[in-house]
């Protein structure tokens, strides 16, 4: 299938395509932005319902700045891109959460992973999409996942909820919006991310990160928190100016992120800034540096474990979100992109 729109305002012209892939007959949503005869203004994404709901590319102006493979298949399964965190974002302890004085298992039968990585979303192909649609001031995509009793991933987390996506692009920013609705006849309590996979343009030399934020989570060798908050200033932690992505090795949890929070990439080899911006309700951001050219700086709404963390006391440094039937929640990140040369 085929199919596409297109819109302008005064300077910038919105589009989007809507396609399959060969292999799996998973679609492809890309939704651009640009200014005619300037190509470098031009922003595109694009976005896999099937696929767990992945962002998997970000192009400005020519420059793909996610790392992921070319096999869709894949994708959900490691494959990188940009994925979603919800509703446990990063690690569980032992697979077992509490929440409201009961204990939850989020391992699937057989399962024997120390740790649930991520959530239940990400690779999971029961996704639906509506039509794009553009507006005066860009193009948006709306996709969605139901937690229900006719889900078969419903005993992992046994509270009915709709989760709504929002994908959009406008004339410099690409926007990430989630929406959790509580369906249930009892409290919801959730986090929501976002991984991206940033790529090092050129080299890890080449590429800075700015995240400045006054406090790291302290955690347990296998990457859980203890929910100590430590001051960053002056320490390993400390990205309070940007700071090249060689020679970092972290992947750690920070907190204490607002809407005026200094968040960002410098992909210097090429001149392009970018600009993370979320709104309130996302107080973390985790910072990821493995050995390989690509890195990550995920904005969340909450602490890796944050439900175990919730249910010790430690609500600030987990800042679960608690939802009362019928009740809903949204926010955004916004990947606000500027060249610099």
């Amino acid at each position: 299938m085929n199919c596409a729109g297109n819109g302008k305002d005064e300077t910038v012209h919105y589009s989007y395509s809507i396609t399959q892939d060969e292999a799996t007959g998973w679609h492809i949503v890309e939704l651009t932005a640009g200014r005619s005869g300037d190509p470098a203004s031009t922003i595109s994404v694009k976005v896999s319902p099937e696929a767990g709901s992945n962002m998997f590319s970000l192009v400005a102006g020519g420059h793909e700045l996610i790392d992921a493979t070319d096999d869709l298949a894949s994708l959900p399964s490691g494959g990188r891109g940009n994925f979603l965190l919800y509703p446990t974002p990063n690690r569980v302890r032992d697979g077992e959460f509490s929440f409201m004085g009961k204990t939850y298992s989020m391992l699937k039968p057989g399962e024997k992973k120390h740790n649930r990585l991520h959530g239940i979303v990400r690779d999971d192909p029961a996704w639906t999409f509506d039509e794009p649609e553009v507006r005066a001031d860009g193009v948006y995509l709306r996709t969605r996942y139901v937690i229900d009793e006719s889900n078969p991933r419903f005993a992992l987390f046994p509270f009915p909820n709709v989760l709504t996506m929002e994908f959009a692009v406008m004339a410099d920013r690409a926007r990430v919006t989630y929406r959790v609705e509580n369906t249930g006849g009892t409290p919801l309590g959730f986090g929501f991310g976002l991984h991206p996979y940033w790529k090092a343009i050129g080299s890890k030399a080449d590429t800075r990160i700015l995240v400045d934020l006054p406090y790291h989570m302290e955690a347990t060798p296998d990457l859980l928190p203890t929910g100590k908050l430590e001051a960053v200033a002056g320490t390993e932690y400390d990205l309070s100016e940007p700071t090249p992505v060689a020679g970092l090795k972290l992947d750690d949890v920070y907190y204490g992120a607002t809407p005026e929070s200094d968040v960002a990439v410098f992909f210097d080899t090429i001149g392009l800034k970018m600009i993370q911006r979320a709104t309130a309700d996302f107080t973390h951001v985790v910072v990821y540096t493995p050995d390989h050219d690509y890195f990550c700086v995920e904005n969340q709404t909450c602490s890796t474990d944050a439900h175990n963390l919730h249910a010790k006391g430690l609500e600030k440094e987990a800042h679960l979100q608690v939802l009362e039937p019928g009740q809903t929640a949204e926010g955004h990140v916004d990947y606000i992109l500027s060249w610099e040369k």
